[in-house]
């Protein structure tokens, strides 16, 4: 998922009102603002602030539905797009971690639209990066790169030890901050997959994933090397835009020309040089050596989740 920058637009108002899902009633006012969250391709995420019942405060949810250009659009996409948001639905009502966005419910609104609710957070970590870079504040503070390293390491080592699913778009976009990094949480599982025991995918599997995070083997459409390395070296990819405060790949680029996107091309799938201009103190050694090592080319080259966290720790 990725959110507009700083401020929140308003979408207009909601005609329907969302039955019960679930089992949980969800009912919003006729003609309500909602907050309009983030977007991603056919998707729009809305925060809904649940009516009280009696003395029960309620907390707010993240709404995750198609948006109108998906449902007005191409029918075979609208299709995909819909199948995401239930197969999301559906890894989410299994997994139970502190470090992934908590599920709440899942149902069909009045209008025909899939609607996914989800635990809020405050704000992604691509939205910290982009002020900060905008305002020239530097590298990501290392206790907070530390807090984002730790709670994600955990997140995956949960996926792939314990659920044997691979997360398929770890990015910046999907890891959702609350609070001043009091926990780090992953989030958007609409392409993920399930991996064997060996830890690979099944060669029958299509990776959708993001170019820009995507390991080699991704890149080079070797399936039966694409498994849970395949999110450590996106992993590592993150950790390299909490250093750079830009995605991989787009430093140095001078403009969107052919010339650009061509040399764009020629680098996706790679490690990214970390740029000579930047130079960081002693303390961020650590995470540009969990960096290096989670961007091997080889699969089998790069640390587990939870020899990770045992470096950071």
């Amino acid at each position: 998922m990725e959110t507009p920058k700083r401020t929140f637009a308003r979408n207009k108002h909601l005609e329907n009102v969302f039955g019960n899902i679930l089992g949980t009633p969800l009912k919003i006012p006729p003609s309500p603002q909602l907050q309009k969250l983030g977007f991603g391709t056919g998707i729009e995420v809305c925060r809904v602030n649940r009516t009280p019942s009696k003395d029960l405060v309620k907390s707010p949810w993240a709404v995750k539905r198609l948006n109108k250009f998906a449902i007005e659009g191409d029918m075979e996409k609208s299709e995909v797009y819909s199948e995401r948001l239930e197969k999301e639905a559906s890894f989410l009502r299994q997994l139970n971690h502190p470090n992934i966005v908590g599920f709440r419910a899942y149902k069909k609104s009045q209008d025909g639209r899939n609607v996914l609710a989800l635990e809020i957070c405050d704000t992604s970590l691509a939205d910290l990066l982009e002020n900060r870079l905008e305002e020239n504040l530097g590298p990501l503070p290392t206790e907070h790169i530390q807090k984002m390293c730790l709670d994600i390491a955990s997140a995956l080592e949960y996926l792939h030890s314990d659920m044997k699913i691979l997360h398929g778009d770890i990015k910046s976009g999907n890891v959702l901050v609350k609070g001043d990094f009091q926990v780090c949480k992953l989030c958007d599982f609409g392409v993920s997959l399930k991996l064997d025991e060996s830890g690979h995918i099944n060669p029958d599997e299509k990776y959708v994933g993001t170019d820009l995070w995507a390991a080699p083997e991704v890149i080079e459409d070797e399936t039966a090397m694409i498994g849970s390395g395949s999110d450590i070296f996106s992993y590592g990819l993150v950790i390299y835009e909490t250093l750079v405060l830009m995605p991989p790949h787009l430093f140095g680029l001078a403009d969107a020309s052919d010339t650009s996107l061509s040399e764009l091309d020629m680098r996706v799938g790679t490690r990214p040089p970390l740029p000579e201009s930047l130079v960081f103190s002693e303390d961020y050694n650590i995470y540009i050596g969990i960096f290096y090592a989670c961007t091997s080319d080889l699969p089998e080259d790069r640390p587990s989740a939870k020899s990770i966290q045992k470096m950071l720790k």
